[in-house]
């Protein structure tokens, strides 16, 4: 019996990492189905060619239109392929989160909290009322007890309708660490009051399209309706994107030029007065993802309990500040909670200090904003800014002073 035990147990451990292997290279490879691939194209002239060959129009945006292809076609047209972007969790939790549920590890979100300062805020009564934050990954658990109150709707960009419900766990997971209630006070969020409008930019496997996002980005600065300064906008405080590219999008340096199109969008989001609140991805040493490596991008980096940086955590020039991201406790599908690890989970920290300068003091413009963020920030590392660190470790406290 007992070997018969140790039999069937070591069976499911290979069927376990079969599934994970095969969801790790889901995750990883390019989508090319059938023959087909997903491409960019920037002038009529192409689109028009690529549609007498076959493809179809899968995406427009103001500045891009993807389509879908034959392989010979694309390479044909010499189009590009659309580049693909991923959830920011670090995979080595990703596989705790298959394995473990509820396991609890690290870091619950209130101690994070406390590391940097948004408690005292909270305890002053400033909980983010009032805010907004657009949020776009893979979709938000409208349904959890902690998130169903700071819901404001959405647009799922993947299957195209206007349910951005997650299918993945991963922007219930980050949209918690902004916004949870604290129904689990291990969960609290930085800013509990604050408000989530959520765009479903990331499939069930947590992987998306860069076209996607760069629509996802005019959409939440235009509204529905595409238009600026209509009834529509949403007037969000930040954008907060815990997603990124694998190698080779990995830069050390700024990569305004790698996809003009996302780096325009995340700029005309600045421009209007809105942060882009970006992870720094988890490629370590071998630099910033896109579009956290965008010039305009307010960056965020991962630091442990005790403000050590990350192995995982991206490095570069264009990193601006850290914030906890191991071991945070946070909502997922259904009505659960886990500790996942990753720059995705430092990212929303700082998208809810924002919440919370805004609350404090509803004026400050983007620039202002990262001016209190980077000068407020716990100096870590090399003195001043440095590729490890960026300015430190956000301080909620101080910056909303």
């Amino acid at each position: 019996m007992i070997h018969a035990k140790k039999y069937l147990a070591g069976l499911g451990m290979l069927v376990l990492a079969f599934f994970l292997f095969n969801t790790a290279q889901a995750r990883k490879s390019p989508e090319k189905t059938g023959g087909h691939r997903r491409v960019i194209a920037h002038t009529q002239k192409e689109v028009d060619g690529a549609l007498a060959r076959g493809c179809t129009i899968v995406r427009e945006t103001q500045t891009i239109k993807a389509l879908y292809c034959p392989d010979e076609a694309a390479a044909s047209l010499s189009l590009a392929d659309d580049v693909r972007v991923f959830a920011l969790d670090d995979e080595k939790e990703g596989e705790v989160r298959a394995t473990a549920g509820r396991l609890r590890i690290g870091t619950a979100s209130a101690s994070a909290n406390q590391q940097i300062g948004a408690s005292v805020v909270q305890a002053s009564g400033n909980t983010g009322v009032g805010r907004k934050i657009v949020v776009l990954d893979t979709g938000y658990n409208y349904a959890h007890p902690e998130l169903i109150s700071s819901y404001l709707g959405g647009k799922d960009f993947v299957n195209n309708d206007a349910d951005p419900a997650d299918d993945n766990g991963h922007g219930s997971h980050v949209a918690g660490i902004i916004t949870a209630d604290g129904i689990d006070p291990n969960a609290k969020g930085v800013a509990p009051s604050a408000s989530v409008i959520a765009g479903k930019v990331l499939d069930l496997n947590g992987s998306g399209y860069f076209s996607d996002v760069v629509a996802a980005i005019y959409w939440a600065v235009n509204g529905q309706d595409g238009v600026y300064d209509t009834v529509d906008d949403f007037g969000a405080d930040a954008i907060s994107l815990s997603l990124g590219t694998a190698a080779p999008y990995t830069y050390k340096g700024s990569c305004d030029g790698v996809l003009p199109d996302l780096t325009n969008a995340v700029k005309y989001a600045t421009q209007h007065n809105i942060t882009v609140v970006v992870a720094a991805g988890n490629s370590g040493g071998a630099g910033v993802s896109l579009p956290g490596c965008i010039s305009y991008s307010t960056t965020v980096g991962a630091v442990d309990s005790r403000d050590k940086i990350a192995s995982f955590s991206g490095r570069g020039k264009t990193l601006d500040i850290t914030a906890p991201g191991v071991g945070i406790y946070s909502t997922v599908l259904g009505s659960g909670y886990a500790s996942w690890n990753g720059t995705s989970m430092a990212t929303p920290m700082v998208s809810g200090v924002i919440a919370l300068m805004k609350s404090a003091h509803s004026s400050l413009t983007t620039a202002q904003i990262q001016t209190k963020l980077f000068s407020t920030a716990k100096d870590l590392g090399a003195f001043g800014k440095d590729t490890t660190y960026g300015w430190g470790r956000v301080n909620a406290a101080k910056a909303v002073q």
